[in-house]
């Protein structure tokens, strides 16, 4: 029982995670306003969260060495708190990023230590529902701004309320000490297998040396670098390649969203049956359909074919996350996840910038071939990363 009352408070902690991702580009065209800054500046802040975000992943497994898993999170849940009321009374640009990279900081160290946690502990399932939980934070997210700004109320407050939720989970996180405590004196978790290792000291080039390490990074990189350019892009290439308004754009790529979070409930009701090897393929062929869909059928069913795209999306992650120490081992899991989970923010802050350069000085309507060099490129470092790793 106590395995699952701790699955929860994990989850409950990804949900808060998830919470600030689409908070600012929901609250940015209020903000820059506020700020008297250029609109462009929101990528000011993007790099800034990426950049410590990065350099949090990359650490964790130092961290890991000397301190638990719960006190990692406690902290780093302490942090993306202080950081997002920070952000609601900030009236300095310089210190916003100031509060940027404290919140980039503590989501890192958060990200990669419970994903290393639940890849060890749980099954497959457990991956993806944690995900899902993500998912269901960055809905719910912009329906809070949404609701503030429908009373008259300004973008403050939804960050007052998102760093208050986020207080009350490092609060639970805190309290919830002797839980983990007794999860790791365990002698079984949920699925059967042994408990986690004592955390060993592991060199990170030891982890980059591994066989299948880099091809990893690079599934990873090649992965967040797709999501976050169809995210940022989905809405601009209906409106500039497929003639949508504005108004219809902006909801076609709200399925995308839809898409990621019903796909990974589905997925994890199924993940215990299917293998994850299967399970990426699978994927694999979701996107590629729907970017043909996209390509080959009329306007009217890219809204459809949004929504398969993130169904696609959907179990990639969790599922190569949940790889991790059964390709490269419990002692290496902790360096390794963090080098693929540093590739994964790299790929997401800059890939989907490489993009808007291409599509303001070529065509939009590449959107979709981009996606397909993308999609290329993952396929050829899983396939990699299988073949290195096994042998």
């Amino acid at each position: 029982m106590f395995s699952l009352l701790l699955l929860v408070i994990i989850y409950l902690a990804f949900i808060s995670l998830g919470l600030p991702d689409s908070l600012l580009g929901a609250a940015w065209p209020m903000m820059y306003i506020d700020f008297a800054v250029p609109v462009s500046f929101a990528g000011l802040i993007s790099i800034t969260v990426c950049i410590f975000t990065t350099l949090s992943s990359l650490i964790y497994a130092k961290l890991n060495s000397r301190f638990s898993t719960w006190a990692i999170t406690t902290v780093s849940v302490a942090l993306t708190a202080t950081a997002l009321l920070l952000f609601s009374v900030i009236t300095s640009f310089p210190l916003l990023l100031i509060a940027a990279a404290i919140l980039g900081f503590g989501a890192g160290a958060v990200d990669a230590g419970l994903n290393n946690y639940v890849a060890l502990h749980y099954k497959a399932r457990a991956m993806n529902f944690l995900h899902a939980s993500w998912g269901v934070g960055t809905l719910v997210g912009p329906f809070l701004l949404s609701y503030f700004f429908a009373n008259g109320m300004s973008w403050r407050n939804g960050y007052t309320a998102v760093g208050s939720i986020q207080s009350a989970v490092f609060l639970i996180i805190l309290l919830s000490g002797k839980l983990w405590k007794k999860a790791g004196e365990s002698e079984i978790t949920t699925d059967g297998k042994k408990p986690e290792l004592k955390n060993e000291k592991v060199k990170l080039t030891e982890a980059i040396r591994k066989p299948g390490a880099l091809a990893a990074t690079l599934g990873f990189f090649s992965y967040c670098a797709m999501e976050q350019s169809s995210m940022l892009w989905g809405s601009t290439f209906l409106v500039s390649a497929r003639d949508f308004s504005e108004s219809s754009a902006a909801a076609s790529a709200g399925l995308l969203f839809w898409g990621i979070t019903t796909g990974r409930i589905i997925s994890g009701l199924v993940a215990n049956r299917i293998n994850g090897e299967r399970m990426i393929r699978i994927s694999h062929i979701s996107i590629l359909i729907s970017v043909f869909l996209v390509l080959f059928t009329p306007p009217s069913l890219s809204p459809l074919a949004l929504f398969l795209l993130g169904m696609g999306f959907a179990p990639m992650y969790p599922t190569m996350l949940h790889q991790t120490p059964e390709y490269f081992g419990q002692k290496l899991s902790a360096s390794v996840m963090g080098l693929e989970m540093s590739a994964a923010y790299i790929g997401s802050a800059f890939m989907p910038a490489l993009f808007g350069i291409i599509g303001r000085n070529i065509s939009m309507k590449l959107f979709p071939f981009y996606v397909l060099i993308l999609l290329a490129i993952n396929i050829a470092a899983v396939e990699t990363k299988k073949r290195r790793a096994r042998h």
